[in-house]
């Protein structure tokens, strides 16, 4: 049995909301769960679908909307902007809308960051958003030296 803490959520329950910036409140939660910012495997990180479950059961949500969320947010990206499936999931996750300027000034300032956020996003995938928003040299950001 997982440890409960006084709200009756688990503590990774209790950890997921918090790295998502959502108070543990009814409302919060289910404000935050139809807008999409708590999303199994998705939104925030370690928030899979058994965290979903528990945090609809607690919500007072069905069975039926657990279901239905997780079916109709895994369909196919469409891939109309000239950039790969892999490229699109991981603008997705990190929140950057599939735009070149929007891109562009992601890549500038380090919010893509081969290696290091977001997960799994490597030197491959960098590379390609580079070419697309028409950088000829890929900008990688250097971590200081300690």
């Amino acid at each position: 049995m997982k440890p409960k803490l006084g709200n009756g959520l688990s503590v990774r329950a209790n950890r997921c909301l918090s790295t998502a910036g959502i108070p543990v409140e009814k409302k919060a939660i289910l404000h935050a769960l139809k807008t999409g910012a708590l999303y199994p495997y998705r939104q925030p990180p370690l928030y899979g679908k058994k965290t979903h479950q528990e945090v609809c059961r607690w919500a007072g949500l069905s069975e039926s909307f657990l279901s239905r969320t997780i079916r109709e947010r895994t369909t196919p990206l469409p891939l109309s902007n000239g950039l790969s499936y892999r490229a699109n999931r991981f603008l997705e996750r990190a929140g950057i809308t599939p735009k070149k300027s929007i891109v562009r000034h992601a890549l500038e300032t380090g919010a893509l960051v081969p290696g290091e956020r977001p997960y799994s996003y490597g030197v491959v995938t960098h590379s390609e958003l580079c070419r697309w928003v028409g950088l000829d040299q890929p900008i990688v950001k250097k971590k200081p030296a300690i």
